[in-house]
């Protein structure tokens, strides 16, 4: 059983034993913090309120208290968000694809599954390390999460003064339910990203309503539009594009393509995903009204996927 908690202290250790922190920097991290409480929060479905309390010094220390009706799944907040933020990664991480791809639906089993968690702890003897680890194992794959960690960190790196971090559970009176867990400078770096790309959203279908297609030549861009939305494009299916400029190809009001469509996305300084470029890799059909023409290297394209899969069946 986890005892009940309803605060948790940040104390970050300054060089020389003094008491002050520069505020922009202390400002940027605190905004991280609470966007990483945010998200565990959303994740869980638990109405919480946050109130700081007045800072104590000892290097820096500040007391959140956590407000809800329910004083169990505040202790699963409280517990969580300190073990998500000192838990020392096992070495640097990158954007993994297991970590990106089908981002909506992910989160759709992220939440359906925290949500079952959550029902299954009524009372404090429920709430166990076995409990917690689970909702850690999903939490630990959240983007957001990971990415606004990432930031806070970075922070920390690039100011000198601070020399450590500790994060301790309190209960109402402000006394300690646990030994203090330690984050060195030294390992600042493994929480910090190394990269803000995703690993490209491939689309082997898409479909694509031409709405400016580029009938000169020169690297210039396509515009289409793509799943509701208005898409500029880059056509790299270089046998399309000299069936276009040699005129073999005619384009009319509702002409669209088929086609291999590669997304490169990137998170932001807000932690969104957002797509950057947009590329055609191969053209599969030709679409006009009624008519469906598949093009020479669609067909190929076809024969070599179809091929790639009963390898794949051959080697189980």
């Amino acid at each position: 059983m986890i005892k009940a908690a309803t605060k948790i202290e940040l104390h970050y250790f300054l060089r020389d034993e003094t008491h002050t922190m520069n505020a922009f920097v202390r400002n940027e991290c605190e905004k991280e913090l609470l966007t990483i409480i945010k998200e565990v929060i959303l994740s869980l479905d638990i109405e919480v309120d946050i109130e700081s309390e007045a800072f104590k010094e000892g290097g820096l220390k500040e007391i959140w208290k956590f407000l809800g009706n329910n004083g169990v799944q505040l202790t699963l907040i409280i517990t969580v968000f300190g073990l998500v933020l000192s838990r020392v990664p096992v070495e640097n991480k990158e954007l993994v694809k297991l970590q990106m791809e089908n981002l909506e639906l992910d989160n759709e089993l992220k939440r359906q599954e925290l949500k079952k968690i959550k029902n299954e702890i009524r009372s404090e003897e429920e709430l166990t390390d076995d409990i917690v680890e689970r909702v850690l194992e999903i939490l630990d794959k959240d983007y957001k999460i990971i990415w606004h960690k990432s930031n806070f960190y970075k922070k920390l790196n690039f100011y000198p003064k601070v020399t450590k971090l500790t994060t301790q559970r309190l209960n109402e009176r402000n006394e300690p339910l646990e030994k203090e867990r330690t984050v060195e400078r030294r390992q600042f770096g493994n929480f910090i990203l190394r990269s803000n790309t995703f690993p490209p959203n491939i689309d082997e279908e898409a479909l694509i309503d031409i709405i400016s297609p580029v009938l000169k030549k020169g690297n210039f861009n396509w515009k289409g539009f793509y799943k509701g939305d208005i898409i500029n494009f880059e056509m790299n299916d270089q046998t399309f594009k000299n069936s276009v400029l040699n005129k073999e190809i005619e384009f009319i009001n509702g002409t669209a393509i088929k086609c291999v469509l590669h997304q490169n996305r990137k998170i932001d300084e807000t932690g969104l995903v957002k797509v950057v470029q947009n590329k055609v890799i191969t053209v599969i059909e030709i679409i006009t009204g009624d008519n469906y023409v598949a093009t020479e290297q669609g067909k190929k394209h076809k024969r070599d996927k179809d091929l790639k899969n009963d390898q794949l069946k051959l080697d189980f």
